[in-house]
């Protein structure tokens, strides 16, 4: 997901930060490190509420990995119209992941830079969030601690490094202890200089040895701080390491 380091003042105040920032980096890498299935295979209700209207969607996601890498394949068809839209993602750490998105009359987009701030099948994640997070593309600070869902965590703040994100900044809710320690439970995201999004897992299983949150929202928020909408999804089915996932399955003859 992402990390890095951040000190600028004098003498034993530097020496203090330094140690802080480690610390921070340390527990974003252990996040970043927690285990990973090969391969994963989903079903979700993805339910989109916007001013009082709830649009519902059904998704299937596929994901393999590919060294350090992986790749995505997302159908989301919606109800009642059965309209189905798709997107291909190969990440690329360290460099611009390659995003193609089928839409419902057949065309197929390549998704650019341009497009990171576009809302994905009209819902609160922008394209931006389907993309890989490099740990080092952001410098890191632990700024405190705080209970999310009962879970005692550390807020670090992570700020992108230029180019590296549309985001101005991102705090990060990182799970101290227990079973899904170093779990991020929340992320506050900041756009165009205010708390713009804030995500939160809830439903939090350990499934194959894989901490899986069996439910995500992500909320839109005011300058006010008001909720203006949210995006929901919600997990039916999943499944880790099935040997019918091969790389076949990601290719742009697939969309």
């Amino acid at each position: 997901m992402l990390k890095k380091i951040t000190a600028s003042l004098f003498t034993a105040i530097l020496i203090a930060s330094a140690a802080f920032a480690d610390t921070a980096l340390d527990i974003m890498t252990k996040s970043d490190n927690l285990p990973q299935p090969q391969n994963a295979r989903s079903k979700a209700d993805m339910h989109v509420t916007k001013s009082g209207q709830v649009d519902k969607k059904l998704i299937e996601i596929m994901a393999i990995k590919d060294g350090k890498n992986e790749k995505v394949l997302a159908t989301i068809k919606e109800e009642p119209s059965g309209d189905i839209t798709k997107i291909l993602t190969h990440t690329n750490r360290g460099n611009d992941d390659l995003q193609w998105l089928k839409m419902p009359n057949g065309r197929v987009k390549r998704i650019t830079t341009a497009d990171r701030s576009g809302a994905f099948v009209n819902s609160h994640l922008f394209y931006e969030d389907l993309r890989s997070r490099d740990i080092n593309d952001y410098n890191y600070r632990l700024i405190g601690e705080e209970k999310v869902e009962s879970h005692d965590c550390y807020r670090i703040e992570a700020t992108p490094k230029p180019g590296k994100s549309i985001y101005n900044k991102a705090i990060f809710f990182v799970i101290k202890s227990g079973q899904f320690q170093y779990f991020i439970i929340r992320a506050d995201i900041f756009f165009d200089g205010y708390l713009y999004k804030r995500l939160i897992n809830y439903d939090i299983k350990m499934v194959d040895g894989i901490i899986t949150p069996y439910r995500a929202v992500m909320y839109r928020i005011h300058r006010n701080g008001e909720t203006l909408g949210n995006t929901e999804i919600k997990i039916k089915a999943i499944q880790y390491n099935n040997p019918a996932v091969t790389d076949a399955f990601f290719n742009q003859g697939r969309l």
